[in-house]
């Protein structure tokens, strides 16, 4: 009786640490809204939009400017690279990747929080973002 207790518990373990392991993959909707990041200091706000399946749609607003972006998720990161539209005067064309255009990766952390990696003038550069709440109405 005390080996079948023994056993019986080990395998009561072994079922909880693997429940505890499995992780729901992300989707595109637990990226989309509006992020805050901190980047070397400055405040950045990325918009990221669901499109169709793992596809999105981003703008990074920085220091005054706003940068489209599209990207892919993969796993638990979605990596982006900067855009330009193509077609009309309005935007009604397709989005094209700019040429020379460094990805820039976003990955979503247990915590809720995303990080991620840019490259800039001065090398590649890391970056923490918190996402914005939604105000009650």
């Amino acid at each position: 009786m005390f080996t079948t207790l023994t056993r019986l518990v080990a395998l009561v373990a072994l079922t909880a640490g693997l429940a505890a392991q499995e992780k729901t993959p992300a989707t595109v909707a637990d990226f989309a809204g509006t992020w805050s990041i901190e980047l070397m200091s400055h405040q950045i706000a990325l918009v990221i939009e669901p499109q169709d399946g793992n596809k999105v749609t981003a703008t990074m607003m920085m220091m005054g400017n706003d940068i489209p972006l599209k990207g892919e998720l993969v796993g638990d990161t979605i990596t982006l690279v900067g855009v330009t539209t193509e077609g009309t005067e309005e935007g009604g064309g397709h989005m094209a990747p700019k040429p020379g255009a460094k990805p820039i990766t976003a990955t979503l952390q247990d915590d809720g929080t995303l990080t991620g990696e840019l490259m800039t003038n001065a090398g590649p550069a890391k970056w923490t973002g918190e996402k914005l709440k939604k105000k009650k109405s």
